[in-house]
C-alpha cells in the first residue's frame, strides 16, 4: 500500500506540472510546418491539475496513517482506484504514451506478473521467485522499507524523465 500511494503521489505530482503547464499555454496552428498545432490541446486543465492535487493529500494523509505499523489498508480497491485515476489522467491529458513512461514503474511491476504467468505457462519454470516483482525481492531478503524507498527513487527517476521528454517535446512550442 505505501509502494502505491508513494508512487502515485510521485506520478500524480508530475502530472500535476504538466496539467499546469497545459492550462497556462495558448494553442496555435504552425502553418509553416503543415498545420501542426503548437501545444497539448487538453480540455479543462485547470481541473486536471486540481484533481492531481486532491490525489497526491489524500495519498500523504494515507501514508501518514500507513507507516509501520500500519493503521489502515489501502487493498484492491484503492489501488485499482488509484490505477483508475492514473488511467484517467494520461487520458485527459492527451499524454498516453508518456504517462507510460512517467509511470513506468507500474508498468515494470504489471510487464513482471506478465512475464511469470507467461513463463510458467509455457515452460513450467519462474523467473521471478514471486509476482510482482516487489515480492521477488522480499523473498530475496530485502527489508519491506528498503523495496518501498527503492522502488520510489526509480518512479521518480522515470518521473523526471518523463517530464525531461515532456519539456523538450514542448520547447519549440514555446519558441514559437
Amino acid at each position: 500500500d505505501g509502494l502505491a500511494s508513494g508512487a502515485t503521489i510521485i506520478f500524480t505530482g508530475a502530472y500535476l506540472i504538466i496539467s499546469f503547464w497545459q492550462w497556462r499555454q495558448v494553442c496555435n496552428i504552425d502553418l509553416d510546418a503543415g498545420g501542426v498545432v503548437h501545444c497539448y490541446e487538453a480540455r479543462d486543465p485547470l481541473d486536471t491539475a486540481v484533481l492531481c492535487a486532491a490525489i497526491i493529500g489524500a495519498c500523504v494523509g494515507f501514508l501518514w496513517w500507513n507507516t509501520s505499523p500500519a493503521k489502515i489498508f489501502m487493498g484492491d480497491t484503492g489501488s485499482l482506484a488509484l490505477g483508475g485515476a492514473i488511467a484517467g489522467l494520461t487520458i485527459v491529458s492527451r499524454t498516453e504514451v508518456l504517462g507510460a513512461i512517467i509511470g513506468g514503474l507500474f508498468v515494470i511491476i504489471s510487464l513482471s506478473v506478465i512475464i511469470q504467468v507467461t513463463s510458467f505457462k509455457l515452460t513450467g519454470k519462474r523467473v521471478f521467485r514471486m509476482a510482482p516483482l516487489q515480492h521477488h525481492f522480499e523473498l530475496k531478503g530485502w527489508n519491506e522499507v528498503t523495496i518501498v524507498v527503492r522502488f520510489w527513487i526509480v518512479a521518480g527517476i522515470l518521473a523526471g524523465i518523463g517530464l525531461g521528454i515532456f519539456y523538450l517535446d514542448a520547447l519549440p512550442r514555446l519558441t514559437s
